[in-house]
């Protein structure tokens, strides 16, 4: 998975230019050289929401989104996966829906259908929420493959990526008891939509 774009600092102050500055006491551009400069506030300017820690969603909240996205993903509903994807996400199919299709199309030719779920994970990295779905396949039941979609605090997909194939997918057989046919999410039988 490649790692989210995050902005630096210097270049959020000018992305947000006026309003960023305006808050810590800086104006946008320099006075002109015939007006006095602006004294400066003898104690900091609070930190502006923008530029603190982003907030984060809950592991709930990530578990339903990261459901349904992939609920649309896998039936090739694409139109609100697409809508959900950020320029970052889009950025890696070349802002092209059509392309996206074809990527998707291409998956379910190649692997078919999810056919056991393994795991279901949220992580947190950055402000960026991860949903990390574990699964085999149809096409290769041996093969674990993990996909992934980084959430912003509003559900919007700042990065995504399908990571994987390498790795043999546990037998069932080799983990004893838990066999049961529930999923580590508590939730039985295959999660394919």
């Amino acid at each position: 998975m490649r790692p989210a774009r995050l902005l630096t600092l210097t270049a959020l102050l000018f992305a947000l230019q006026t309003p960023a500055l305006a808050v810590m006491g800086i104006p946008a551009t320099p006075p002109p050289a015939s007006q006095p400069k602006a004294a400066v506030p003898a104690s900091p300017a609070p930190v502006p929401p923008a530029m603190s820690i982003p907030p984060v969603m809950s592991k709930d909240a990530v578990l339903k989104r990261g459901r349904q996205l992939i609920g649309w993903f896998y039936t090739q509903n694409l139109e609100p996966v697409w809508t959900a994807f950020l320029p970052t996400a889009r950025a890696d199919f070349g802002d092209d829906l059509a392309a996206f299709r074809a990527y998707r199309a291409n998956g379910v030719t190649t692997y078919g259908k999810e056919s056991r779920l393994i795991s279901e994970e949220v992580q947190t990295e950055g402000g960026v929420t991860y949903y990390l779905r574990t699964a085999t396949f149809e096409r290769g039941p041996k093969v674990l493959w993990t996909l992934a979609f980084g959430l912003n605090a509003q559900g919007q997909v700042m990065t995504f990526g399908i990571l994987g194939g390498t790795e043999p997918a546990p037998d069932k057989q080799a983990m004893g008891k838990q066999a049961t046919g529930k999923q580590a999410t508590g939730r039985a039988g295959s999660a394919q939509p």
